[in-house]
């Protein structure tokens, strides 16, 4: 069992390394893509900027429980985009072209590898800029603070894996369609929904992106469990919806495999 996650991560740092290699040969591709996220970020902030200088409250969130709750989103984003978003990108190549023929002889799982082959490491910087406005807004937004800290990295691998496996399902009808961008638009269209708290939503909305639909996982709940904490029905609705996506996930995995068609075929 050790050798086979030591064998895991070590796939994974050179991947990793080669990664970074390759971005740093576009230096330009940094301070773009710093640019843009600067802009996405002010975009947020300037929102409910104006939504909070006409209302005290929304949906019983205060301005700085907002604040914090995009820090934690933009955090968990950024992680999600660093290393495994461009993946999903170039995931129907992978099936179209026959590419997932190389991934199949490999002595490592297939699906590891096709999740992880590709990474935007610019976009960690995201990371910083979110973890640094949860770290400005947690006091006035009622965050406790000390040891509670130490939760936040489980929350942010909570809304990663949530955006894994909310986007595979996606993407793995690649196997029974020609093209999958289409339900990539979709899939981002149905992710705008992340970007704001899940109380804000009417009843039927809120049902959805926390069961059907988990984008609340990303970063509202989360937030949420920090500031106040959950209840134990919670804490089961998240296991059951994401152990529900991880098993959907692998069945269609398993049956696109045996209609798949190699570029050798």
């Amino acid at each position: 069992m050790n050798r086979t996650l030591t064998k895991y991560f070590r796939v994974f740092f050179i991947q990793l390394k080669n990664n970074f290699v390759r971005e740093a040969v576009y230096r330009s591709n940094l301070f773009t893509m710093l640019f843009v996220d600067i802009i996405w970020i002010a975009v947020e902030f300037s929102l409910f900027g104006v939504i909070y200088a006409n209302t005290p409250t929304l949906a019983g969130w205060t301005q700085p429980q907002v604040y914090f709750f995009l820090g934690i989103f933009f955090a968990s984003d950024a992680l999600f985009t660093t290393f495994f978003q461009r993946n999903f990108w170039n995931f129907s190549d992978l099936v179209n072209k026959g590419e997932l023929d190389i991934l199949l002889t490999k002595p490592i799982h297939p699906l590891f590898l096709a999740l992880t082959r590709w990474m935007n490491i610019t976009a960690i910087f995201n990371l910083f800029f979110g973890i640094a406005i949860a770290i400005r807004y947690a006091e006035p937004a009622g965050f406790s603070g000390g040891m509670r800290w130490a939760l936040l990295p489980g929350w942010l691998a909570v809304g990663v894996l949530t955006a894994i496996v909310v986007r595979f399902a996606f993407s793995i009808w690649i196997f029974w369609t020609e093209r999958s961008f289409a339900l990539s638009r979709m899939y981002y269209q149905f992710f705008a929904l992340a970007t704001k708290p899940d109380a804000l939503y009417p009843g039927w909305v809120r049902y959805v992106i926390l069961t059907f639909l988990p984008f609340a996982f990303i970063g509202s709940v989360p937030a949420r469990a920090l500031i106040h904490g959950l209840e134990m029905r919670e804490f089961l609705t998240i296991v059951f919806v994401l152990s529900g996506f991880f098993i959907f996930d692998l069945f269609f995995w398993k049956k696109g495999l045996k209609r798949y068609q190699s570029a050798s075929s």
